[in-house]
């Protein structure tokens, strides 16, 4: 007799709170090792990527972007310390260890509901570090909007994002706004026609409906394009790092393969 191979798809009641929530939280689905092997390879690429040529660094919206043509990668900058990392994306291409943690079925699994098909693939992939005293806040905003004008299926693509390091109001945990999901896309800033467009209109929405994911290390949040969120600068003495791993209906090309961001420029 065959033993069936493990699931970790969402059960009954997970699938409940998905769809009244908008997101589902699981404690304990990386272990110690796990997670300090993971940050060793985020630390890696950080390193790696800091000690490639320089380009001109960007404030766009909230934020400051460097477009690191030859790892075909965005790198952010903290606008207050541009010396100090506070993200890259996408990194599956550049890390081979990194993209091999995105393929365990302890992430890829649960997020074949929130798809919606069984068959899923990368769409892209985010590494955020809020360094100690030095990480700043990820501004209150929705997926879609940045997604939507890539592809056609962003509406299904679906997030697990896994906490390294203990999560807590002090140093910038997650706060997510549950049900906001069922609305699709919120009113955008105005103020703003390029980037910034994309974020939220924090005057139209109501914060006391955020809630906090103080979380220990090793936990995963899974969640929808739609669902409202933020996080809030890190005051701590220690670093708050997190993988956000997004995934789409297999066959999709993956967001590398449709950012212009990448696209050699035509001689002169």
């Amino acid at each position: 007799m065959l033993t069936k191979a493990r699931t970790f798809e969402m059960d009954a009641a997970e699938r409940g709170r998905l769809d009244v929530d908008g997101y589902v939280v699981r404690a304990g689905v990386f272990s110690p090792p796990e997670c300090a092997a993971i940050a060793a390879d985020c630390e890696a690429l950080i390193t790696d990527l800091q000690a490639a040529s320089r380009r001109t660094k960007h404030v766009v919206g909230s934020y400051m972007f460097e477009i690191a043509r030859e790892a075909k990668t965005v790198v952010k900058w903290e606008p207050a310390a541009p010396e100090v990392v506070q993200g890259v994306e996408p990194f599956a291409h550049i890390s081979p260890a990194l993209k091999a943690w995105g393929l365990d079925a302890r992430l890829v699994d649960p997020c074949k509901v929130i798809v919606g098909q069984d068959d899923i693939g990368l769409f892209t992939e985010k590494l955020n570090v809020k360094r100690a005293r030095h990480g700043g806040p990820i501004v209150l905003h929705q997926d879609f909007p940045y997604w939507e004008g890539l592809t056609p299926v962003a509406h299904r693509v679906a997030t697990a994002m896994v906490f390294l390091d203990d999560a807590t109001l002090e140093n910038g945990c997650l706060e997510v706004a549950a049900g906001t999901h069922k609305v699709g896309k919120w009113p955008q800033r105005t103020d703003d026609a390029g980037f910034g467009g994309f974020e939220m209109d924090m005057a139209r929405f109501d914060l006391g409906r955020l809630r906090p994911l103080e979380v220990p290390a090793g936990t995963v949040a899974y969640f929808g394009a739609f669902l409202v969120h933020r996080s809030l600068p890190n005051r701590s003495v220690g670093d708050r790092r997190a993988l956000l791993y997004s995934y789409q209906p297999a066959g999709e090309p993956h967001s590398l393969e449709l950012n212009q961001l990448f696209t050699p420029k035509p001689a002169a």
